[in-house]
């Protein structure tokens, strides 16, 4: 199938899931990686497209936090960027140390980004009832633990609407869509494989630090100042780890976090 089929079909989708829950906004999640890319421009076709959610964790590379504004700008995109409404990355590392495993992770999942995203539903609503969707660009073909994690294209969380349009794309296909579509390339996720947009480290490979050393050394510069710390402070202080073992993807429902979850396969 070509890339304008395959896009007419994820706008079918997206406009199934606006008539049958009657959303009062459309948000595209849009990380700065190329699959939410795809995916905030295939949501921003949408006619009750109401305009792109960034969560700025406070620990990622400023570089793809840039790119996503400026794409927005570009493209004529409306932009809500959220920094986490309670508690700063380095305020959770000097409380309880760097994160590391599934329970810390869960810890750094809400305060740096469920939070957020709950704050703009909140402000979303017009009544109670309303329902907020929310596009993100996981895919199905990128991990096979992504798959046992999404095996729906949407899914319903209390007044959250979760869509994926691009479940069933391939590598290849995200990359076509955004040649075809003139869209400009995120350097980071070029040399990272990732976007960078989340650094906790708490589902990180103990030798993804030197990459980012190689690439962002001043971001590796804080990561490895927020150690010392935590070390002085007597608490753990490894920023990712060799000996962690991936959680079970049947466990949890974590639709902001995918790109790490997925990086154990």
């Amino acid at each position: 199938m070509d890339i304008e089929a395959q896009s007419r079909l994820a706008i079918e989708q997206l406009d199934g899931l606006v008539t049958e829950h009657n959303p009062s906004h459309v948000f595209a999640l849009f990380s700065g990686g190329h699959d939410s890319l795809v995916s905030t421009y295939l949501t921003a076709q949408h006619p009750r497209f109401s305009g792109v959610i960034h969560c700025n964790t406070g620990i990622g590379i400023e570089e793809t936090r840039q790119f996503v504004r400026d794409t927005c700008a570009a493209l004529g995109w409306p932009l809500l960027e959220r920094l986490p409404p309670r508690v700063s990355y380095e305020e959770i590392c000097l409380r309880l140390g760097m994160p590391g495993g599934p329970k810390k992770h869960q810890i750094t999942y809400h305060r740096l980004k469920n939070e957020a995203i709950k704050v703009i539903v909140a402000e979303a609503k017009l009544h109670r009832r309303d329902r907020i969707l929310l596009s993100t660009g996981i895919r199905r073909q990128e991990s096979v633990r992504r798959m046992l994690l999404h095996p729906e294209p949407s899914r319903r969380e209390g007044s959250r609407v979760w869509a994926n349009p691009i479940l069933d794309w391939s590598a290849s296909e995200v990359n076509q869509a955004i040649e075809a579509w003139r869209l400009r390339r995120n350097a980071v996720v070029d040399k990272l494989h990732r976007s960078g947009e989340c650094l906790c480290g708490a589902l990180a490979r103990e030798d993804e630090i030197g990459e980012i050393e190689f690439w962002y050394p001043e971001v590796a510069a804080r990561i490895h100042a927020l150690e010392r710390q935590c070390h002085a402070l007597g608490l753990p202080s490894r920023w990712g780890s060799k000996w962690y073992v991936p959680p079970d993807p049947r466990q949890g429902w974590l639709p902001l976090c995918q790109d790490c979850l997925t990086r154990w396969d």
